[in-house]
């Protein structure tokens, strides 16, 4: 999260690890307040899916992937709840699978940000159909 937050503002800026007792920690983050983006026109949408597609590929281009835009079919929730619409454009939340290429080597990283790319584009139709 700490590489994401230096690469530019998709990821939700972590803030500190606070210790909760000897067993637990807790991640605190910014607070994000989301907003629904089908109160916005068409156009709108189509601009705010373009920059989070910049964005996603300098991630991508600085060596991290999110690899859970689309949330697993059996979780509860909507498909895409990791992405939120925020004041400052589409945030990402919940990097727990997040990986840095310098860690999992150049190739497992290539099939990770095919699928995110993949992801991207479902998100896209999702947001722009609706």
């Amino acid at each position: 999260m700490k590489f994401a937050n230096q690469v530019n503002d998709l990821i939700v800026r972590f803030i500190r690890l606070d210790e909760l007792n000897a067993e637990a920690e807790m991640l605190v983050m910014e607070r994000v307040y989301p907003m629904d983006f089908r109160a916005y026109e068409y156009e709108k949408r189509e601009l705010w899916i373009d920059v989070l597609e910049d964005d996603l590929r300098a991630m991508h281009k600085a060596g991290f992937v999110h690899r859970d835009l689309r949330c697993p079919s059996d979780m509860v929730g909507q498909p895409f709840d990791n992405i939120l619409l925020t004041a400052k454009g589409f945030r990402l939340i919940d990097v727990g699978i997040s990986a840095l290429r310098s860690q999992v080597g150049e190739r497992l990283f290539d099939r990770f940000v095919a699928q995110e790319l993949k992801e991207l584009a479902e998100f896209s139709i999702f947001v722009l159909s609706r």
